[in-house]
């Protein structure tokens, strides 16, 4: 018996669903389809892929579903691309920049191309995965993974968020970038636009409290944890009735980045879609 897509179908909705039944709804098939295409896979492996009695994955399962996600993900970007049209997936951790968003979707449309937009902690993993054909970035990416190009789309000044009750702040005045260290700094280690090496003072000299995501980020500066350098566009979009936002003198802009899936050559509407993204502004 040979692998096939189907096989590599019903193992992915099985983990995604958490059960026979759930995945046999989904799949438009029978329950004892399913259980009889996952026990022809395991056959094919030579291993279990699934925990006898449950819906876990074995290790070999769990390697097995990551490969399976990136194959269906390209024999659909695959089937779009040879029907000369689809749907262009962009993936962002927080703050699509707005003006731009509305622009490039416009000429998306006109190619015959839609959008669709997914907001995840990790842009980058959801491109390496295939779940995402381009995304968006705010933090550093001085070496993208293998088969991934960037390019940088604009800047955006910064501002600094502060707790409405943090007493180092306590009016509206403008804080200079030098001085922003003198309170711990909350850094979104994950999508985060500043990083402890970029902070004045460096990681050795500063108080990092770390977070994964932009609403741990929001969070830990309201209860005044710490402050955070941030895009000015979180000033005019993230109202906190507990955080306030500074001007921010001297502090080096943000570098905005699209990414894309370009192994070996992108895709038509990929390309369109990025050569529309280089050339809109940002606002």
């Amino acid at each position: 018996m040979e692998l096939e897509l189907r096989h590599l179908r019903v193992l992915v909705a099985l983990t995604d669903s958490g059960s026979h039944t759930a995945a046999a709804r989904v799949l438009g098939v029978s329950q004892p389809t399913v259980t009889r295409t996952v026990q022809q896979m395991e056959a094919i492996a030579g291993t279990p892929l699934v925990q006898r009695g449950g819906i876990e994955l074995t290790d070999a399962g769990v390697e097995v579903v990551e490969r399976a996600r990136r194959v269906l993900a390209e024999v659909e970007a695959l089937g779009q691309d040879l029907e000369g049209r689809g749907v262009i997936r962009l993936a962002f951790a927080w703050l699509l920049p707005e003006a731009w968003y509305r622009a490039v979707r416009r000429s998306a449309v006109s190619a015959g191309n839609s959008t669709a937009i997914s907001r995840v902690d990790d842009p980058m993993a959801a491109l390496v995965a295939g779940t995402a054909d381009v995304s968006i970035h705010r933090e550093p990416l001085p070496r993208p993974p293998a088969g991934i190009r960037v390019a940088t789309i604009g800047t955006e000044h910064r501002v600094l968020a502060v707790s409405e009750y943090d007493p180092a702040f306590p009016t509206n005045e403008p804080v200079r970038w030098d001085d922003v260290a003198r309170r711990p700094v909350v850094v979104n280690t994950v999508s985060g636009s500043t990083t402890a090496e970029s902070l004045p003072g460096g990681p050795d000299d500063t108080q990092i409290v770390e977070c994964q995501n932009f609403d741990e980020w929001l969070e830990l500066v309201a209860s005044g944890e710490g402050v955070g350098p941030v895009p000015e566009i979180c000033a005019r979009r993230v109202l906190h009735p507990h955080v306030r936002y500074l001007p921010l003198l001297g502090a080096p802009a943000t570098h905005v980045q699209l990414a894309w899936r370009g192994n070996p050559t992108p895709a038509s509407r990929i390309r369109s879609f990025v050569d529309a993204a280089v050339t809109h502004p940002l606002t």
